[in-house]
């Protein structure tokens, strides 16, 4: 695992465990698109264990400046949502995110022990395809309209 100096280390952390598990998605052979990242949290540890949609463990590590802290910083979960959120976004924008297997829209949710989601940290949009069928559902719905006045203008 390489961590990065320049960065704190359960942002580097994060960023490797994502990696690792982007990684192990993209070699499997299901060719079943994956719309989700389910991460376990024990803050008691430090443990981040990351999952598919399907509840397959890809990868875990320990933050071990966590480790323990939870009972001291009541604050701690948010940081390490924090953490997660800009470790992901680092991701993308090196576009570690741009992989087949990902769908779109594509999320990481923090999950309970049992896979309940308690928050959604990073959501993931469609590509350009979107967007652009996005302007075309717009342009369309603007003909229908034009469409519609002129049916109906008899009625009026």
């Amino acid at each position: 695992m390489f961590i990065d100096k320049s960065k704190p280390k359960a942002q580097s952390i994060m960023e490797s465990v994502f990696t690792e598990a982007i990684a192990k998605l993209s070699k499997t052979d299901s060719g079943q698109p994956v719309g989700a990242l389910l991460v376990q949290l024990d803050l008691a540890t430090g443990e981040v264990h990351v999952f598919d949609d399907s509840e397959n463990l890809l990868d875990k590590n320990i933050v071990y400046e966590w480790a323990g802290q939870y009972d001291k910083n009541p604050r701690l979960f948010r940081q390490a949502q924090h953490f997660m959120r800009v470790a992901l976004q680092a991701l993308k924008a090196r576009k570690v995110l741009d992989v087949p297997i990902l769908a779109r829209p594509f999320r990481v949710m923090i999950v309970d022990d049992v896979f309940n989601e308690i928050e959604t940290v990073f959501t993931l949009e469609g590509g350009p395809d979107m967007l652009s069928e996005g302007r075309l559902m717009k342009n369309l719905e603007q003909d229908l309209q034009i469409f519609y006045k002129k049916i109906f203008a008899n009625l009026e």
